[in-house]
């Protein structure tokens, strides 16, 4: 917590005589969010009216609304000021409410007392989609943390809440004529977040059956706070905006100094938001400049990153505020390369220089093998990982459940092997080794199906039935994943002086590199994507073996 409680500062010229107290609240390090001092008066907030966040409420009144990611409270105060009917405020983070209302809700007015003010400690998409609930107003405003950018990697993380299916829930979830307003960050002269808001709300809004997108679409920007950064309010409504509506918006923005910067039946001053307003595919425009603004989903929900592999040597990337966007990635691509490099320099040279030649005369195919199961193992996981991230929610849930699940199952499957398998009763390598291999095949492929419908299907349930329902779709899978590791060890014990430290350092080092691989593929193609890499790893790994058996030998 930064800042003096008891000091009260200036709102400025147009409120002579009039102070503020605000403390800062620094997050993870890096974000951060301010608690406003506030002592019961809405008409004191008469100061809110001037920021463009709250564009929404000069359209809409006696509203009931919905506030995704509390913050400092700071989108609270402004629905009071605005009188609106009803709020509730979904925020993920209990410390956060904890410090609002709790330790300092002295300070910040005790919001949760207000009788028209109801907190929920939450995940605010999955408490969407499992409300009977409709909304006025459904307000996102900067709901993610920059505590990403202090390790360079804002870029590659994933938002639930900036997606097309999401926002698909969120229009659904409207009364009849209400809006969806989102803030994001305009950054000068290339305003890449505000032109992937307009995209994304442009898909979500015709995946929902809307044929002209654009007279659903209001955008607009604030004055520059500092040089070439500006703030940038997307309203979308599932109904087409009225001329009152427009109206109402012109003279709000006229009055508090917001400038319109797309409306229906309006012509822009930057040509590009009209054109990705009318497309039927904005991710496929060109734009004259390096950059991808198509709009997020599920499968890709990096919304955020909108500079591909491909564009990294375009040097007008670098620099400036859009500087944040090329650098995770460039980051990202250099980690590729750095950890293949220093993976065949560190752990293949050396097993290959230590390791007699006559140890692993024709093994090529067990090599094969273990590198296959290395890369289908961690591709697998963290493709699983950056799935259920979107589906429960918060990255904590995700580690904890995916790494627990898969590591215990696959443990318990790796005890099991040997019961099945019975490799060393054998003179040879038999067939009958190849059906744990196939089973694994065909139990992750089903999975690789199943998975988007089992998420569809509980989307809507509680953080542990969703859970549960994650851990369900992991148990099979890592029983089976923990088969072929052991089961290749068998095999490979059957030659006399078998390398097997040799298969052990090969594994491993496939396993260094498909970590970061998979978050390439994932960035590059989508999640899906790297999950059926995974499962053609898998493939490659029963061919392998099949040739193993075929030859009869290890």
């Amino acid at each position: 917590m930064v800042g003096d409680p008891d000091v009260r500062y200036p709102l400025g010229p147009e409120y002579p005589g009039e102070t503020i107290g605000q403390l800062g609240l620094t997050i993870d390090a890096t974000a951060g969010a301010s608690l406003t001092a506030y002592e019961g008066d809405p008409a004191s907030l008469a100061y809110m009216e001037e920021q463009v966040v709250n564009l929404v409420h000069f359209l809409r009144d006696d509203a009931s609304v919905l506030i995704m990611g509390v913050g400092g409270g700071w989108d609270v105060l402004s629905a009071l000021h605005f009188q609106q009917r009803e709020i509730t405020a979904v925020e993920m983070n209990g410390a956060m409410l904890d410090t609002l209302n709790g330790r300092y809700g002295d300070y910040t007015g005790h919001l949760d007392r207000e009788p028209n003010v109801t907190f929920v400690n939450d995940e605010a998409r999955s408490y969407v989609a499992r409300s009977d609930d409709r909304f006025d107003i459904i307000q996102i405003r900067f709901t993610d943390t920059w505590a990403a950018t202090a390790a360079g990697a804002f870029a590659l993380t994933e938002n639930s809440l900036y997606t097309v299916e999401a926002w698909e829930s969120f229009l659904d979830h409207l009364t009849e004529g209400g809006v969806l307003s989102v803030t994001r960050w305009y950054f000068v002269p290339r305003p890449m977040e505000a032109y992937r808001l307009t995209s994304l709300a442009t898909v979500a809004l015709r995946s929902a059956g809307i044929e002209e997108p654009r007279e659903h679409i209001i955008l607009a920007r604030s004055a520059e706070s500092l040089p070439d950064i500006a703030q940038t309010t997307i309203l979308v409504s599932a109904q087409p905006f009225s001329a009152s509506d427009i109206a109402l918006a012109r003279q709000a923005g006229e009055a508090q100094d917001f400038e319109l910067i797309l409306a229906p039946n309006e012509e822009p001053d930057d040509p590009l938001f009209a054109l990705i307003a009318e497309s039927d595919d904005p991710g496929s425009l060109e734009l004259g400049f390096p950059g991808d603004i198509s709009a997020p989903t599920d499968d890709k929900p990096f919304f955020f990153q909108m500079i591909g592999f491909s564009d990294l040597f375009d040097r007008s990337l670098y620099g400036g505020f859009n500087d944040y966007l090329a650098r995770p990635v460039l980051v990202l691509a250099s980690l590729t390369v750095a950890v293949l490099a220093l993976t065949a320099l560190f752990i293949v040279l050396p097993l290959v220089l230590t390791t007699s030649r006559r140890a692993i005369a024709g093994t090529f195919p067990l090599v094969v093998f273990f590198e296959a199961i290395g890369l289908g193992f961690l591709l697998l996981e963290i493709a699983q990982m950056q799935r259920l991230t979107i589906f429960l929610g918060h990255p904590t849930y995700a580690l904890s459940v995916v790494l627990f699940s898969l590591l215990l199952f696959s443990g318990i499957g790796s005890l099991a092997t040997e019961r099945f398998a019975a490799v060393k009763a054998n003179p040879g390598v038999s067939w009958a080794i190849m059906w744990p291999i196939l089973a694994l095949l065909v139990v992750v492929v089903t999975l690789g199906f199943a998975t988007p419908g089992v998420i569809d299907l509980f989307d809507a349930e509680t953080t542990p039935v969703r859970i549960a329902a994650a851990v369900g779709l992991l148990a099979p899978m890592g029983l089976v994943m923990g088969v072929p590791f052991p089961l290749g060890m068998n095999v490979a014990s059957l030659k006399p002086n078998a390398p097997t430290a040799f298969f052990w350092g090969i594994n491993g080092a496939t396993s260094v590199s498909a970590s970061v691989l998979a978050v390439s593929v994932s960035m590059g193609w989508g999640i899906s994507m790297a999950f059926w890499a995974g499962c053609l790893s898998y493939l490659v790994a029963v061919a392998a073996m099949g040739v193993v058996v075929l030859r009869g030998r290890a």
